[in-house]
C-alpha cells in the first residue's frame, strides 16, 4: 500500500514538473515576440 502511494506521489509530481517545464517555454517564447 506505501509503494502505491508512493508512486502515485511520484507521477503527479513529474507531471507538474513537465507542464511547469511547458509553461516555462511558452512563457520565453511569448517574451521573445513581444520584445520586437
Amino acid at each position: 500500500r506505501r509503494l502505491s502511494k508512493d508512486y502515485e506521489y511520484v507521477t503527479q509530481t513529474s507531471e507538474t514538473m513537465i507542464r511547469v517545464a511547458m509553461i516555462h517555454l511558452m512563457v520565453r517564447r511569448l517574451a521573445r515576440l513581444t520584445r520586437f
